[in-house]
């Protein structure tokens, strides 16, 4: 009798070798959309530094002044926010693809149990038909020694 083919085996490997690349890329999708939240809030930040410096060389007022350096502080505050976001992402991103990558090892030594279940019992198929081919020339020696 055949051994357990192992197909089924493999196919739910693939899937879920399937399901952690989709996996693998949303962690990366989501690491692109905070990395473009930083680069914005980035820009709005030396956007802001440049308009202070700028007003406060042709004079500004100190309560106008005062709301320039509490935006920034805010915006300051933002940014390490959306860094910490950014690192959390970054390890969501490294976790999935060490999963990725342990799904196609496991996968391929399946794959490779696969093929030596296959060598193993096509060698047994090989050995039981040249046993019987040895029978059945034994079997007709004997009939045509014994006529």
């Amino acid at each position: 009798m055949k051994p357990f083919t192992l197909e089924t085996v493999l196919t739910y490997r693939k899937r879920l070798e399937d399901t952690a690349l989709l996996r693998l890329n949303d962690a990366k999708e989501q690491e692109e959309i905070i990395l473009q939240k930083l680069n914005e809030k980035k820009g709005q930040l030396d956007l802001l530094i440049n308009k202070s410096s700028q007003l406060q060389s042709e004079t500004i007022s100190i309560p106008d002044l005062i709301n320039y350096e509490n935006r920034i502080f805010y915006l300051k505050e933002k940014i390490a926010a959306v860094l910490k976001k950014l690192e959390e992402k970054i390890e969501n991103t490294k976790a999935e693809q060490h999963n990725l990558n342990e799904k196609i090892k496991q996968r391929k030594i399946m794959e490779n149990l696969k093929d030596q279940q296959n060598r193993l019992w096509q060698e047994h198929l090989d050995k039981k038909e040249t046993a019987l081919a040895d029978e059945v020339g034994i079997t007709r020696h004997r009939s045509r020694n014994l006529s």
